[in-house]
Parts: C-alpha cells; structure tokens; sequence
C-alpha cells in the first residue's frame, strides 16, 4: 500500500485547501441548514470563526493535535443563530435546528479529497458524559446517502465501546458493537482496511469486526470528522455531562492499494 493522505496537524491551524467544516460544501460557508444532521434531532451547530460573524472557534491546532471543542450557545450567538434560521425555507425553521443549544465543529475533506478502497484510520479521544458523539466517517464523493462508512462512532456515556457500521441501499444497516481495550479516555488507533469484498474495522491494530463491501459503498468518498452533541441514538446531554466538551484528533491517515483501482483524487 501507499500513502495517499496525511493529516498531522503540525501547523497552527486548520489547512483550508484540505479541510471544509460544513456539509456538502466546496470552499462555501454554506447555510445554518449545512451545520447540523437536524434529521438526527442533534443539538449542535457546527461554526468555524467566520460563520455568522459570531466569534466562536470550536478548532485549537496546538502541539500536534487538534481539539474540537463544543460549548453552550451564549444568548448573543443563538440569537445570531435564529435570525439565520429565520431566513430558511419552513421545512428548515421547523426542524430540529430551532433546538440546537451547542456550538461543536466538523471537518471534510469534500472537494478536496476522495478515495475508494485502502486503508483509512485516525487516532483520537474525547470526553465523556450523555451526548457526546464524536464520529470518523465516509461519504460518497457524488452526493447521496447512503451508502455510509462509519469507521468510529461513540457515546461519551459508554465509555470502552464503539460502533463501527456500514449503511447501504441494498441491505439493512449493520452496526458492530465493539469494546475498546485499555482506558477510555486515551488515545486509540481506529481504522477500516476497505476492499471491494469486505470492510475490516480495526481498533489499535487487531481486527474487531467484518462486514461484507456493498456495490453501492464500492465508490469514491471523502472523510468527515466531527463532534456532535445529542441526537435521537446518544440522547441529549443531562445534568452530569460536563462541558465544554472535546474531542481531540492526533492524526488522520489514508493509504491506497497500489495495485488495484479506486486510487485516491485530490482536487484544488
């Protein structure tokens, strides 16, 4: 294999010509509608420092590593935050954003990024505590959905455990309860070796689930890594979730297979 992707975050922010942090947008702020999965009932909006003009940074690129950090929403940031909400079609007002009561941040390699097949894995922690549900995943460079590649989901209120899924058009969705070996707020390797016959999931290297490749998840796709607060699966964060809540990521790497296709595309 060959390394196609490497993300050390070794500078002191965010590279904007890899990383977006909305959904499905290309070098675009993109709408308060492209800051949440309100679909998923989740709480927060995610920001970067010019969303709305509104201040809030939820990424620190720091010594190596980066933090997402999710708070509360200040009154003066809600208010900016339905005002934006305000000017949205009903369907949008009248979903789940109206209840968002956390800022949080994601990051995507869409329009700069793609791969199909290879070895995909990030090194990450967070904290715990109702609610908290940081991901690492895979989306398909062409829109739609699904297919979906969920190479690490956790519940900060099941600490030790993961989830690691494929959702597919062709078959119901399979979702792998995986207990993590070694303290559970430390650093873990958690990582997918994507095959056009398998998904093999791997958590610090030994392998911990298998679940057969679809034809629809056999298509490029870009990466997405993001810390969401509630929903309808984690639940809303109660009274003993402490905040701000985090989620820090040491690296993001990708490789390809060298001799097969599906090779990786990076786009400018």
């Amino acid at each position: 294999m060959r390394m196609s992707f490497e993300e050390n975050f070794d500078g002191r922010a965010l590279r904007d010509d890899v990383w977006r942090t909305a959904y499905k947008t290309c070098g675009k702020a993109g709408t308060i509608a492209n800051r949440s999965l309100y679909g998923n009932r989740e709480r927060q909006i995610y920001f970067d420092r010019d969303f709305l003009g509104a201040g809030v940074q939820p990424f620190e690129v720091r010594d190596g590593k980066l933090t997402i950090t999710a708070r509360p929403l200040p009154p003066a940031v809600k208010a900016k935050l339905d005002g934006a909400l305000g000017k949205q079609p009903a369907n949008i007002r009248g979903s789940a954003l109206a209840q968002a009561r956390y800022s949080s941040g994601l990051i995507t390699t869409k329009c700069s990024f793609e791969q199909a097949y290879g070895y995909f894995e990030i090194r990450a922690r967070w904290t715990g505590g109702k609610g908290i549900w940081p991901a690492f995943w895979l989306l398909p460079a062409k829109g739609g959905w699904p297919p979906e590649i969920d190479i690490l989901e956790a519940h900060g209120d099941k600490p030790g455990t993961v989830f690691q899924s494929l959702h597919s058009k062709r078959q119901k969705s399979i979702t792998r309860k995986v207990t993590v070996p070694g303290r559970a707020d430390a650093f873990h390797l958690y990582a997918v070796l994507w095959t056009p016959e398998t998904l093999d999931y791997y958590v610090d290297g030994v392998r911990t689930a298998s679940i057969p490749t679809t034809a629809d998840a056999s298509q490029p796709m870009y990466l997405i890594a993001n810390l969401a607060i509630g929903g309808s699966w984690p639940g809303d964060p109660d009274a003993r979730t402490v905040m701000p809540a985090r989620m820090e990521i040491d690296h993001i790497r990708v490789w390809r297979f060298a001799d097969r296709p599906g090779g990786a595309v990076r786009r400018r």
